[in-house]
């Protein structure tokens, strides 16, 4: 597999080639993400100029990248004149003194059309004989980077870059970076990111609670703003818990404002037996799936976790704001901060609620006791899903 993100891909009896156009500026060609050990290595770049290109203008860069494009170790301008006169191949020869993950990169600038071949030969020279050994690329297919390729180029459109390897696949969004895994990590992206449901901005410093942090995307979010000082975070499951830590580890410094706690919050502390499943991790309540591996798992009571925070943003003259979406345990959380007069001590919130555990049950129980504590709610649940949907709630000034 190869990835491109300019011009378009011929294939000739198994012969695959970008075709770019003048005017086509972008990536014509990068990865393969392959990893080498030290050594020194030439890696070839087929690339065939439309003889009509200006021999002064420059109309592709080719380089080499270790570490997912941190690491530059050669390059070179490319006029017109140097591909008609290189006989369709260019060469970059390189040396890395460690075991890398390595890219040969072809960009264009636009100024002529060229075909670059997407096979791109790779050779190491032994440094002792001089021998030139030929190294074959591996197949570096990633099935579900290529099942949903349509996705990742309208993530890319909106800011977006990703890492591809055949095992793994990292986003990066304005240096916020995460593992992605499945569809379901893709529609987190889109609620979090695209559609900034938790971008809450306020004067000043606060202090985020995110109950339901699941692979720890939106605690991500919120602790990059300046503002926020600190991102407590509940998740009881063990799975999305250990997504969320793999998550924070790729954003040290963010994730250093983060708290990640591995129990949930509920209307009182029990402990539960429930079903997990491996492929889900988003829309499972603490009462667990229909099937899958049984998991034990630990609810403690809202309010008695909450109220020391409350205090502490209330001595460092912080906002407090909470960020809820727990799949039906927000009915029972709400019960609990009422009942200890919490709500008076909440600067801002948003609730994703869900009717998953009463039929009687509906965003109009959440909003009431908004309302009664001085709130102003903005409802955006959908009239074509009345089973779940968004309520946005900020104090009113007085």
């Amino acid at each position: 597999m190869f990835y491109s993100k300019t011009g378009q891909v011929v294939n000739k009896q198994g012969d695959e080639r970008v075709s770019v156009k003048k005017g086509q500026a972008g990536w014509v060609l990068y990865g393969p993400y392959m990893t080498l050990p030290p050594g020194r290595y030439i890696v070839e770049f087929p690339i065939e100029a439309d003889p009509a290109v200006p021999a002064e203008a420059v109309c592709c860069n080719i380089d080499v990248v270790g570490g997912f494009g941190v690491r530059l170790l050669a390059q070179k301008r490319l006029t017109g004149a140097d591909l008609l006169q290189a006989d369709k191949s260019i060469t970059l020869q390189f040396d890395t003194d460690v075991e890398d993950v390595f890219e040969f990169r072809v960009v264009s600038t636009g100024a002529g059309a060229f075909t670059a071949n997407v096979h791109r030969p790779l050779k190491q020279i032994d440094l002792q004989s001089g021998q030139v050994l030929e190294i074959a690329l591996p197949e570096m297919t990633n099935p579900f980077y290529k099942t949903h390729i349509d996705k990742f180029k309208y993530f890319e459109k909106n800011g977006f870059s990703f890492q591809v390897t055949a095992q793994d696949i990292i986003a990066d969004f304005s240096g916020t970076r995460f593992h992605v895994y499945n569809a379901e990590d893709l529609q987190v992206l889109s609620e979090i990111f695209i559609h900034n449901e938790y971008n809450f901005i306020t004067r000043r410093d606060k202090i985020v609670i995110d109950i339901g942090m699941n692979a720890g995307l939106a605690s991500l979010f919120m602790a990059k703003d300046p503002t926020v000082r600190e991102v407590h975070a509940f998740e009881p499951f063990s799975l999305p818990h250990a997504r969320a830590l793999k998550n924070f580890a790729l954003n040290p410094k963010t994730a250093a404002k983060i708290k990640p706690n591995q129990f949930g919050l509920g209307e009182k502390d029990e402990q539960m037996e429930v079903m997990v499943r491996s492929d889900a991790t988003i829309g499972i309540s603490v009462r667990g799936a229909d099937t899958g591996k049984p998991e034990t798992i630990h609810i403690r009571e809202a309010a008695a976790v909450i109220s020391p925070l409350v205090k502490r943003a209330k001595a460092a003259g912080m906002d407090l704001v909470i960020k809820m979406d727990c799949e039906g345990s927000e009915f029972g959380i709400f019960k609990t901060l009422a009942q200890y007069g919490l709500f008076s001590s909440i600067d801002a919130m948003v609730i994703e609620w869900h009717k998953w555990w009463s039929k009687e049950l509906t965003q109009m129980d959440l909003i009431a006791p908004l309302l009664e504590a001085g709130f102003i709610v903005l409802d955006k649940t959908q009239l074509s899903n009345p089973h779940a949907g968004l309520c946005y709630a900020v104090r009113a000034a007085q």
